[in-house]
């Protein structure tokens, strides 16, 4: 049996003469996982970062025509748009370069910087043909579109990046750690640190969909686990504590303290781990 790390259920096992095992389970489910909320909901937000109101117009009305299970939310200026990137799960940006109060590339390399949006499909749209490799290259956008662009044009870059967001999400990785009675199934990307406490370990997650949360796991080691997770993203930077790098808010290399995103506790730097860190 597998259990979600975002969902809390209780769980009698009952043998009646060794031939039926009845199981009674309590279910209180408050979020569930990113995969299968992806699997079992509509297709996620897409973004579109226009200033001009016929452009918006035109390509909501290309994107209503491809499907409308689709939600687009669209904003005119940059600031807004990385606000709303961070306070919701958007599947697909697609973002005009040339905005009035910022170019596109930078909003871009912003939201690359978000560990949720490493991978994300971005389509860029601009008047100026010669951006395309610049775009290309800094922010590893998927596809280019440049200005005046028909239907046929748009639908057939945003079917193929609206494919690619759908086996993104369906494919996350995710870790099975087993306990005595269940099994703890994690998305990787949402751990942020793992604290040895005694003989047992403390996970510590962090998403949009379920907050911060933590889980006390026992028979496992530090290293044991970073051997599980087999992500270069995470390393062990103290004799208690593995961290997700792409969490990291910033390090205190005075104080050898990691400050990450969203928590207000710090992780200490053992002398030994200080080389990894620092490169």
């Amino acid at each position: 049996m597998i259990f979600s790390v975002t969902c809390i259920r209780s769980i009698a096992l009952i043998n009646s003469h060794g031939c039926s095992l009845k199981r009674q389970i309590n279910r209180r489910i408050s979020v569930e996982s990113k995969t299968k909320a992806v699997r079992n909901c509509k297709m996620g937000k897409v973004l579109l970062v226009e200033d001009n109101t016929n452009a918006v117009k035109k390509i909501v009305r290309y994107i209503d025509n491809i499907s409308a299970d689709l939600e687009v939310h669209s904003v005119s200026e940059a600031g807004e748009a990385l606000q709303y990137a961070k306070a919701n799960d958007v599947s697909l940006f697609i973002l005009d370069i040339q905005l009035e109060d910022y170019k596109g590339t930078s909003l871009a390399k912003q939201l690359r910087e978000l560990p949720e949006y490493k991978y994300t499909p971005i389509i860029f749209e601009t008047a100026l043909a010669g951006e395309e490799l610049s775009a290309y290259r800094d922010v590893k956008c998927y596809s280019f579109l440049v200005k005046p662009f028909d239907e046929e044009e748009f639908a057939a870059a945003f079917r193929d990046a609206l494919g690619l967001s759908k086996q993104m999400s369906q494919q996350a990785k995710t870790i099975q750690i087993e306990q005595k009675q269940f099994i703890l199934e994690y998305v990787t990307q949402d751990i942020a640190y793992i604290e040895a406490f005694g003989k047992k370990l403390v996970i510590h997650t962090s998403s949009r969909l379920s907050g911060i949360k933590e889980d006390t796991i026992s028979g496992y080691t530090l290293s044991g686990l970073l051997a599980l997770l087999d992500d270069p993203a995470f390393v062990q930077c103290h004799k208690s504590y593995v961290v997700n790098k792409s969490h990291i808010e910033k390090i205190d290399k005075s104080e050898r303290k990691i400050f990450l995103k969203g928590f207000t506790d710090t992780i200490p730097i053992g002398n030994k781990y200080q080389a990894e860190l620092w490169g």
